[in-house]
């Protein structure tokens, strides 16, 4: 998730970058305040890029460019122009516009520095640290994109080859520790057979402890920690001690100001931890309780919110968990049109996807019981092909996943028996009804001479 967003102004061979600057969720825009000095030389065209941000202060890298456009010269001299962005790639909500002005200056006031945050980032070492930084982050944003495993390989080898150069005092330290971490916790994520969580969690410690109180980074490294350790909450036994630690890390209204995406993030993941504790408490009147806040939670975000997938499978699950003990077919209904809400706004090769696939497919087999309705097992089936997708040989779900497969199809195949036997048993009687009808053909042909003899 971006923490921040600045511009990136090139012209003639030359660059300068804002201010990396955070948003509010209820702010329409960003304001910079930066004077961008173009010098006097000739140049043609000026690109602007907006570009995201991974970290605020200081920033090492590029972050992920989002939106470019290029404007001549002459369109922009002297005046307050809006810059249109085309659409970014892969990006279905609408592209940002920009509010520049433009003007001539006899000043020497200095232009904006590179770094955009002051950082004095020239030195060898920190040359090495931002190349495969950003080499790492590519690799992170392929990943994101194709969900290829040897994308997230690269990126954590690039990472640990950042965190390897760096000297224990380098003031992008932390940065490198939460970019290994995220990559460390997606290689867990995907295949936990050849992973710890252990080491991620480990990284995010060590990058708080140098994010101190006030570090513009923190709130977002608080987040990374916590989310890692919820996965571990219910992935792991649900252990009171790891949910105690999360209570602790977020409720922390200092470094969570209201209206704040971290605000918002962080009162997702709350709301995530009393969903798994009611549900695995399975008490009826906490899941009743539950249920209506859920509700609200999710209609808070509108489509295409970072977080509206989680918001949906956290009332799925507990719908879902409410019916098991109370058998309301309203909440199977329900559960299952909330849980293919959230698959739809999540890439088919996501492994974010299989919380929903697990409330799913209890669903869908329910429903194939009581209606005994084939487009539930068909359903069944291309749910758990897409499901083995996710999971590489040796995963700790594959088997089940397997088992429940084979399950599927055959009894696909028992159904598609019965059918065929009632096809066949159906063909049999109407080929002895027209056996029958043709038999007493005959037999009134015979008889007809024999009627118009005289006695």
């Amino acid at each position: 998730m971006p923490v921040g967003f600045y511009v990136l102004v090139q012209f003639g061979g030359d660059q300068r970058r804002t201010q990396n600057k955070s948003i509010r969720v209820s702010d329409s825009g960003i304001e910079w305040k930066d004077e961008i000095v173009l010098p006097s030389k000739a140049f043609d065209v000026v690109r602007l890029t907006v570009y995201a941000s991974f970290e605020l202060e200081p920033m090492l890298g590029n972050g992920e460019a989002l939106y470019t456009s290029e404007s001549r010269v002459e369109e922009l001299v002297n005046g307050t122009n809006f810059i249109h962005f085309p659409p970014g790639k892969s990006r279905t909500a609408a592209p940002p516009s920009l509010l520049i002005t433009v003007g001539r200056s006899h000043s020497n006031h200095p232009a904006v520095v590179p770094s955009g945050d002051g950082s004095n980032l020239d030195s060898e070492e920190s040359s090495v640290l931002i190349r495969e930084t950003d080499l790492g982050q590519e690799a992170l944003l392929l990943y994101h994109n194709s969900y290829q495993r040897e994308d997230l390989e690269n990126a954590a080898q690039h990472f640990e080859c950042a965190l390897y150069n760096c000297s224990p005092t380098h003031q992008c330290r932390a940065a490198m520790l939460v970019n290994l971490a995220k990559a460390k916790f997606l290689s867990y994520q995907t295949d936990p057979t050849g992973a710890t969580l252990d080491e991620p969690i480990s990284l995010y410690r060590q990058a708080l402890e140098l994010r101190h109180s006030g570090h513009p980074d923190r709130p977002a490294t608080l987040l990374q920690l916590a989310q890692t350790l919820i996965f571990r909450y219910e992935k792991q036994g649900c252990d009171e001690s790891v949910a105690d630690e999360i209570n602790k890390l977020m409720t922390n209204s200092q470094h969570f100001p209201e209206g704040s995406h971290e605000r918002r993030a962080a009162d997702l993941v709350l709301e995530t931890l009393k969903r798994c504790r009611v549900v695995n408490s399975g008490r009826l009147v906490e899941l009743n309780y539950l249920v209506p806040e859920l509700e609200r939670s999710s209609k808070v975000a509108p489509d295409g919110y970072f977080d509206r997938p989680q918001r949906l499978i956290n009332l799925s699950t507990t719908l879902w968990r409410r019916y098991e003990i109370d058998r309301e077919p309203s909440d199977l209904h329900y559960s299952l049109q909330i849980n293919k809400k959230a698959l739809q706004l999540l890439p088919t090769r996501s492994p974010d996807r299989l919380p929903a696939v697990r409330t799913l497919a209890p669903a869908l087999w329910r429903l194939f019981e009581i209606r005994g309705e084939l487009d539930y097992l068909t359903e069944l089936i291309e749910l758990s092909e897409g499901a083995l997708q996710l999971m590489p040989e040796g995963h700790p779900e594959r088997t089940y996943w397997v088992t429940n497969s084979k399950s599927y199809r055959a009894e696909m195949l028992d159904c598609l028996g019965d059918i065929a036997l009632e096809d066949q048993k159906y063909a049999e009687g109407v080929e002895q009804y027209f056996q029958s009808i043709t038999v007493l053909q005959s037999i009134s042909s015979y008889l007809s001479p024999l009627e118009d003899m005289p006695a």
